[in-house]
């Protein structure tokens, strides 16, 4: 492996990877219930979601290696990037919007005093996704060569 073929964009995608890794370690959901304190659901238990974002984005970073490992890809490295990066950014956008449900509705829960929040993590592993989709745009835009 030569590290000096490594450049600023491919350590952007390794760096958003390690970030996303962080991330989906981390509370992606927490629920409080009164009385009886909360707890909270990381991004590979909660949903198969954060196991995919977390593979796309080691593939992303994988890619962002191939020139320092003297690899040959049939499709450009940034552009592959890029995709991965980008489904990523949607998937976990995709886990932003929608809330894991309770099984009652939302006036029902707070009545109870039940309450479904966003945690750090899935905040974290939706930035590192825009990085990796950042820096695969940035390597995509490198000349050729």
């Amino acid at each position: 492996m030569n590290l000096t073929k490594v450049n600023r964009n491919d350590w952007i995608v390794i760096g958003g990877f390690l970030l996303a890794f962080i991330g989906t370690l981390g509370a992606w959901y927490t629920v409080s219930i009164r009385g009886f304190g909360g707890g909270s659901v990381n991004g590979w238990h909660g949903a198969y979601l954060g196991w995919l974002v977390f593979l796309l984005c080691l593939a992303a970073a994988g890619l962002s290696l191939s020139r320092a490992l003297n690899l040959s890809l049939p499709l450009p490295a940034g552009l592959a990037i890029l995709v991965c990066g980008a489904l990523s950014a949607l998937f976990v956008f995709i886990r932003l919007l929608i809330l894991p449900g309770i099984g009652i509705s939302g006036l029902a829960a707070s009545a109870v005093g039940i309450h479904v929040g966003r945690g750090w993590g899935i905040w974290l592993t939706f930035v590192a996704a825009l990085i990796v989709t950042v820096g695969g745009l940035l390597k995509n835009a490198e000349p050729a060569g």
